[in-house]
């Protein structure tokens, strides 16, 4: 088994869901799986399968920093809150304790904005006022920004209040937790998680775990099933989800998951749902 190294994966906006004789073989089987929480897998996945097309998102579950955000700070802030910049505000390094501005004290002490990013609350973040307003008092917030160029767009400020909203994350949601359970196609437990032994490049069945945003092997295609891998924001109709949920599957949608390993434990299936229910960011 030979591991081929991951492409730059690009997430494709739409995810083509075929139906297929699958849907009629199950609609007559009668066999029903369970999850462990005592979860039916199969009116989910019966509901997913017959879309033609879905729309993956157009207006994300949530915002990530490295999609949205930092293209916003590199070419709106960057030019002025650069690491040597004289206000000590990095954007650059927004998540830095002392330069950023996570949590970081306002420096002008008399606005009734006291911290400059409050995770999951854009109204008390000094950042959102200063963007967003452009009637400040010089003495009490400053000058509004960026300075000297256009303002924000909407979709740039939208985009930023749900990067707060959503807690001002650093994007380690799949890559610390979600490639750590798929694994990297090399071995088994540890860095190989518990998928990837299986589902590595080159397969002879796919998806390809190891690379699950490539648009030709990884999670965007339909299964074999006809059922779609992953919807975004919908873990229940995920097949995905539901083999490695189920403790027995219906007939028809072959075994749950992982076949050569120990089941997921409940923390790994709590973080895989919160994923799929995220919108199953690469972020």
């Amino acid at each position: 088994m030979r591991h081929v190294p991951r492409q730059n994966p690009v997430f494709p906006v739409l995810l083509t869901v075929l139906s297929t004789v699958a849907a009629a073989a199950l609609a007559g089987c009668g066999g029903k799986g369970t999850t462990p929480e005592g979860r039916d897998v199969l009116p989910a996945a019966s509901e997913a399968r017959g879309t033609a097309v879905l729309q993956v998102s157009q207006s994300p579950p949530q915002t990530g920093y490295r999609a949205q955000v930092a293209p916003i700070f590199e070419a709106k802030c960057n030019f002025c809150h650069h690491p040597e910049n004289a206000v000590q505000v990095d954007l650059t390094r927004p998540f830095d304790p002392k330069l950023g501005v996570v949590k970081r004290p306002n420096t002008w002490t008399r606005s009734e904005k006291k911290i400059l990013v409050v995770p999951g609350n854009p109204e008390a973040s000094a950042l959102i006022l200063k963007v967003e307003r452009t009637d400040l008092a010089p003495k009490i917030d400053g000058d509004p920004m960026p300075w000297n160029i256009p303002r924000l767009t909407e979709r740039q400020l939208a985009d930023l209040r749900r990067w707060i909203a959503d807690g001002a994350q650093k994007d380690e949601l799949y890559r610390g937790t979600i490639a750590r359970i798929f694994g990297d196609g090399v071995s088994l437990g540890s860095r190989g998680g518990k998928c990837s032994y299986c589902h590595y490049s080159g397969a002879d069945f796919g998806p390809d775990l190891t690379d699950p945003f490539h648009p030709e092997r990884g999670l965007s295609l339909p299964s074999a099933y006809g059922d779609p891998r992953v919807v975004p924001g919908n873990p229940d109709a995920s097949l995905l989800y539901i083999k490695v949920a189920a403790l027995e599957m219906p007939e028809g949608l072959g075994k749950p998951m992982p076949l050569h390993f120990e089941r997921l434990d409940p923390t790994e299936l709590k973080i895989l749902r919160e994923w799929i229910a995220r919108g199953a960011p690469e972020d």
